[in-house]
């Protein structure tokens, strides 16, 4: 995973900002479909969950299960990134991505819901780990802060216009047609990726996959944002279930860091925490993530379900 960051394609110091751009729109457009679709049915969330009969444990769980599948998926499309084409993989996680968020527009119960949910997370996953990997690929390290610049603020365009977008098109169409406006605009980065973006091809050598290491990252990771996500609303911080949920989650996750030593091929290599930098920084971004990933805590009585539910129209 850190070859790609040290040594980029040698095609790249030779590219003009012009052909950095063309490679790189199929990526930008990829980065603002990933951020816009899971901002722009936040502001339509009560009315969805009304319209599907759900409650707070629903509502709850259809942002929880994308959170979960992104953040477990994320490393392990890192690892394939560097096992893998890389161009394949980005094209199919867009393709679960389209999946998930075309067959969400059509839920009918939230059980429904939630699991197309986590085929989109997991297509986001993908989305997120994958950019990046291919930037550092396609831009030299001297000019990958400038083009980085680029992409982090079309990120910041779809995170503050998600909502608002949202809301526009939940009073004008409907709460399903926010799960609808990613699916053209993935489509066009698919086909602008099939075009525009051109790699170096991997070396050919055996691959390995660390599966046992991923059951572990898995369960762990899993297990460790159920019990940050839903302590103190679902269940109690010192009940048996949390002690439970966090001894199971500390037991694969310590799994998981001895799997790394002994594998070959480690999804995450632990070598990457000698760098004092690195170490900093997901200790940095774990300590950010655990404040976010408590969902809005706003719906708490059955009562404002029935408040979010659109009124019927008076026949004519």
């Amino acid at each position: 995973m850190t070859a790609v960051a040290q040594h980029p394609s040698p095609e790249a110091s030779a590219r003009t900002p012009r052909e950095v751009f063309v490679a790189l729109s199929g990526l930008i457009v990829t980065m603002f479909v990933a951020v816009l679709s899971s901002t722009v049915v936040s502001t339509s969330m009560p009315r969805i969950i009304a319209d599907l009969g759900g409650d707070q444990t629903a509502y709850t769980w259809v942002l929880t299960s994308t959170m979960l599948a992104t953040a477990v998926s994320t490393p392990i499309w890192g690892k394939l990134a560097d096992l893998v084409n890389r161009k394949a993989l980005i094209q199919l996680s867009i393709a679960l991505f389209v999946i998930g968020s075309a067959i969400a527009g059509f839920a009918q119960d939230t059980t429904m819901l939630i699991a197309v949910r986590i085929v989109q997370g997991i297509g986001a996953g993908g989305l997120m780990s994958l950019v990046m990997i291919i930037v550092a690929l396609i831009i030299s390290p001297r000019e990958r802060g400038k083009y980085m610049g680029v992409v982090g603020g079309i990120m910041a365009v779809a995170t503050i216009g998600g909502p608002l977008l949202g809301g526009v098109i939940t009073d004008a169409w409907g709460w399903r047609a926010n799960f609808f406006i990613p699916v053209p605009l993935a489509i066009v980065a698919l086909v602008l990726i099939q075009l525009t973006l051109h790699l170096p091809k991997l070396p050919q050598r055996r691959v390995k996959i660390d599966y046992v290491g991923a059951a572990f990252l898995v369960v762990g990771v899993s297990l460790l944002l159920i019990w940050v996500s839903l302590g103190g609303d679902q269940f109690a911080w010192d009940s048996a279930l949390a002690y439970a949920l966090i001894g199971v989650s500390a037991a694969a996750l310590i799994g998981f860091v001895i799997t790394e030593f002994l594998v070959a091929e480690p999804i995450v290599p632990m070598s990457l925490f000698a760098n004092r930098t690195f170490t900093l920084a997901v200790i940095a971004s774990s300590r950010s993530a655990s404040r976010c990933s408590r969902p809005a805590s706003s719906w708490r009585s059955t009562s404002s379900w029935r408040a979010a539910r659109p009124r019927p129209s008076r026949a004519s």
